[in-house]
């Protein structure tokens, strides 16, 4: 794939939807790849928490925090524009994302957003707010690239029957459910990728690491095992070797079957498949 140093953000005004880990562990990650495994610039945009901590050992991206409530926001803005870096904006809830989204646009930085992620779950609240957020962003420019991520997917197969909320009324029974697709331009209403839930993702977490990263360390975990085994003293070590063997692998299967494909469909809605 072709060089490339994209600028995306994750915004959502709802709370708890998985801004933070779909940054770090898609948008950081993706960034990283596609731009010759250069430093992610990840800027979380939240007063009150900083989630993007838990990845202390995560070398993708160079992790720092913005005052959103600083009188210079915009002219900060157009500071972290100005770099040649790839640039992760994991944009805080409620006030926060209406005075980042404002923000964006009276800077002008909104036309040089590369795309923005809308995290959705299942509830009927999620869909409200990524419709209104679809709706206020497209108004400010037209012509950006939205991708919504269904999180916490628990089956993709049966994924419009999880999201009805999303797809609209797949089953032909509650004809007032006003799905988000309804409201999107008919261009973006295939702009959607999925996040299955795993306990991966949790224990990504606890060990610091993206689940990319987890898979690049290539760690011969039975080989250790086997040298745990002929040790007197062995039941812990043993213990996390196994865990983290197990973890591993499922690792190795997370990010072939949820990342490489979102990876896939972000690259095909942001460059239209055509990145050689």
């Amino acid at each position: 794939m072709m060089s490339q140093a994209l600028k995306i953000a994750v915004i959502s005004s709802k709370g708890g939807v998985g801004k933070s880990t779909l940054s770090m562990q898609l948008i950081s990650t993706i960034s990283f790849d596609k731009n010759e495994k250069k430093a992610v610039r990840h800027y979380e945009f939240d007063d009150e928490n900083s989630d993007a901590s838990s990845f202390h050992a995560s070398s993708l991206s160079i992790r720092s925090q913005v005052n959103v409530s600083s009188p210079l926001l915009r002219e900060e803005l157009a500071e972290i524009f100005a770099t040649n870096d790839s640039l992760c904006l994991d944009i805080g809830a409620n006030k926060t994302t209406m005075t980042l989204v404002e923000a964006l646009n009276d800077s002008g930085m909104i036309h040089f957003l590369d795309a923005v992620v809308i995290p959705i779950l299942d509830g009927e609240q999620d869909a409200i707010n990524a419709s209104f957020i679809y709706t206020v962003l497209k108004g400010y420019n037209p012509k950006l690239k939205l991708i919504f991520a269904l999180n916490r997917v628990k089956d993709a197969e049966y994924v419009k029957y999880q999201f009805e909320n999303y797809f609209g009324d797949v089953r032909g029974i509650f004809k007032n459910i006003n799905a988000v697709v309804d409201n999107l331009f008919d261009d973006d209403k295939e702009n959607y990728i999925l996040m299955l839930d795993d306990e991966v993702i949790k224990y990504s977490r606890r060990f610091g690491l993206t689940i990319y990263e987890m898979v690049q360390q290539k760690k011969d975990f039975i080989g250790a095992l086997e040298n745990s085994f002929s040790s007197v003293s062995r039941e812990d070590e043993v213990k996390l070797l196994s865990f983290k063997n197990y973890i591993t692998k499922s690792a190795i299967k997370y990010d072939k079957d949820v990342l490489q494909v979102a990876f896939k469909k972000l690259d095909e809605i942001i460059f239209g498949g055509n990145d050689e």
